[in-house]
């Protein structure tokens, strides 16, 4: 495993890397796929995973705060089971919905290169920023943070499309909001990879203004998926099954744009870091994850981008059969995987923790010739 100085990162860098983690692929197809299955009230499937994402990333966060996943305090065994299944769950994440970001590359930027030339310059950029590791990965995120807020306020500022919200009506809460919240599950739990990391105080740590980014990165959050969400169902009603590429169908309706012609470069820039990021945090899983069995070596991170280029390439090489692997068995797997994962880490952490605070409770307690505080200080 990497040192822990490689894999520490600050608070604010945790929840701008969360922020991108959670929203990067659900702006792309999976609002189309949402409306074509719950129509109108979509967007109510949207928020409460989005909710559920949320309140798995405090409790990831939870965990991070003391230490990243293989440095906890707990069994090895243990930790080999949680590398194997995020390991897994991450490949999966990678080479599927990885699949549809170089889709759209490969159809939207540049229409004459195949995947197998787009797949490679993402593996090579995003194998080097996962071995680089944590802290690389979030200072990054801190650079690249201010064109990503400069394009959102930009296309919300000169936005120019009618808003529609009769769209949204009839509200009815039915069965087909459970079903494709079940059949696109797959795009949401995207917290595993922050497992790997060990968050720390920033040296302007302080509670309100650590409040205030986390503040601002819930409204973000929700704003622009569930409200990218509102705002694609309010301008193309139930046709928005036929409208893919959300963000960029959506950011294009502006005024500048129909002033001096096509805006798009800011969006698609931005979505670009993003999904460099994103990618780069899936690698960065499997990579920390296979390093536990391994050893630290560099390697390690170029087999990881190797695997996941050649599944990507000569294994899914089409939209369609990524849809079809998408909504498949395998969404059980990552749902569990996800889920599991955190829920027994954070269990198991707390168990160790009270085992130690009771075996420390029970030294002091006993007649010795050290005092308590010594011990207390040696912990």
């Amino acid at each position: 495993m990497k040192s822990i100085p490689a894999n520490k990162i600050y608070q604010e860098q945790y929840l701008l890397l969360a922020l991108i983690s959670v929203i990067t692929l659900k702006v792309v197809m999976l609002p189309q796929y949402l409306v074509s299955t719950a129509g109108h009230n979509s967007y109510l499937t949207m928020a409460f995973l989005i909710a559920v994402e949320a309140m798995m990333i405090a409790v990831v966060y939870g965990i991070t705060k003391n230490s990243s996943l293989l440095e906890l305090d707990i069994p090895k065994w243990l930790k080999g089971v949680f590398a194997v299944l995020v390991f897994a769950s991450s490949a999966i994440k990678c080479t599927v919905l990885g699949s549809e970001g170089v889709a759209y590359i490969s159809t939207s930027l540049y229409a004459n290169v195949t995947w197998a030339f787009i797949t490679l310059a993402l593996i090579l950029v995003c194998s080097y920023l996962a071995h680089k590791g944590a802290k690389v990965l979030g200072r990054t995120c801190q650079i690249f943070f201010w064109m990503m807020l400069f394009a959102l306020v930009f296309y919300v500022t000169f936005s120019n499309f009618d808003f529609d919200t009769i769209n949204l009506m009839p509200f009815e809460v039915n069965a087909d909001l459970a079903v494709a919240g079940d059949k696109y599950i797959m795009w949401f739990g995207d917290f595993t990879p922050l497992l790997f990391m060990s968050v720390c105080p920033s040296s302007n740590n302080k509670k309100k203004r650590l409040m205030i980014w986390t503040i601002a990165t819930v409204i973000a959050l929700f704003a622009c998926t569930v409200g990218l969400m509102i705002a694609f169902i309010c301008i193309f009603g139930e046709s928005g099954s036929l409208v893919g590429n959300a963000f960029l169908t959506v950011s294009s309706l502006n005024k500048i744009a129909y002033m001096i012609g096509s805006m798009d470069l800011p969006t698609v820039c931005s979505w670009l870091f993003m999904f460099v990021i994103k990618f780069s945090l899936l690698l960065y899983a499997m990579s920390e994850c296979a390093k536990f069995f391994f050893g630290n070596k560099a390697i390690i991170s170029a087999v990881c981008g190797i695997i996941v280029y050649v599944i990507i390439v000569f294994g899914i090489g089409n939209l369609k059969t990524d849809f079809n692997l998408a909504t498949g068995w395998l969404r059980y797997f990552v749902l569990f995987a996800e889920l599991g994962v955190v829920i027994a880490a954070y269990i198991a952490m707390r168990i160790s923790k009270s085992k130690t605070s009771k075996k420390s409770a029970d030294v002091c307690a006993a007649p010795s010739g050290g005092t308590c505080e010594k011990i207390q200080n040696n912990q």
